[in-house]
């Protein structure tokens, strides 16, 4: 396969090994995840006989009360005498009470050690983050297997599992004559993007029309609001009363693209993906 971008080619990438591609896949965790997903270091399991089972992260949601057992495959390897034995010793794990401790405590420490994790979860107002942890960790995961190319197999292997699963393809292309160094990723994420609020919808109409169309903030406006069947004193209100801002204010921080996306963004936390893909 071969992307094409102003003219300038891109070619499918072979990884090198699965390291390789669990590297890139980490990387872009956010991407595939969601903006308040953390990621969390492969860890290893063992049942009371002593059977061990690695997994590739652990990927947690809090404010979906979710989490995900990363497992990062290449489809050259058999899937099935890989996949399957490894989720069969971590439910053999999982079942016992005191795995689900360790993984809590483990969680819960890297979390302490890590001022990123734990602002993330204080923004996300836990106040108890191991009792949070607590109840993500007994709701059974979800297997997250992240493979360079989607196969028959994978789906026979899916259908084996005791835990739900979720697939992507995670493909990379590279610039013709310079390598990985430039190179572009393509996947669908594992997450499905919430609806954004009407407010927030019609700021960023409104911004599109200004920063992508050229337009003023009263051009925009009327734009805007005659694209989403609206009064443009109703738009007007979003972008400033609704922001705590005034016309005045709205106007000057318009000159100002990155502050006025922190500010969006303060106000629509849950909704970040969306303004800076709208104001990238």
């Amino acid at each position: 396969m071969i992307l094409l971008k102003d003219g300038v080619k891109y070619s499918l990438y072979d990884y090198a090994s699965e390291e390789e591609l669990a590297r890139m896949v980490v990387e872009h965790y956010k991407d595939i995840f969601g903006i308040n997903s953390l990621y969390f270091d492969p860890q290893t399991m063992k049942t009371q006989m002593g059977i061990e089972a690695r997994n590739d992260g652990i990927i947690l949601v809090p404010d979906k009360n979710q989490w995900y057992i990363l497992e990062v495959e290449l489809a050259a390897h058999s899937l099935s005498r890989h996949i399957i034995p490894q989720i069969m010793k971590f439910q053999m794990a999982y079942q016992q009470p005191e795995t689900k401790r360790k993984i809590t405590d483990a969680l819960y420490t890297s979390v302490k050690q890590d001022p990123y994790k734990m602002a993330k979860l204080q923004t996300q107002k836990i106040e108890d983050i191991h009792k949070c942890l607590t109840e993500i960790v007994e709701t059974p995961p979800t297997i997250a297997i992240i493979i360079d190319q989607k196969t028959p197999e994978l789906d026979a292997v899916c259908k084996n599992l005791p835990f739900k699963t979720g697939t992507t393809e995670f493909e990379t292309f590279t610039r013709e004559n310079t390598g990985i160094s430039v190179h572009i990723h393509q996947f669908a994420p594992l997450y499905e993007k919430p609806a954004i609020p009407k407010t927030l919808l019609n700021i960023l109409t409104t911004l599109e029309q200004i920063y992508k169309k050229g337009k003023s903030y009263d051009e925009a406006a009327k734009i805007a609001a005659k694209k989403l069947k609206l009064d443009a004193r109703t738009i007007r209100h979003d972008c400033t009363t609704d922001m705590g801002l005034t016309s005045k204010q709205f106007r000057k921080l318009l000159e100002h693209k990155e502050k006025l996306r922190t500010l969006i963004i303060e106000k629509f936390p849950n909704y970040e993906d969306a303004i800076r893909e709208a104001l990238s």
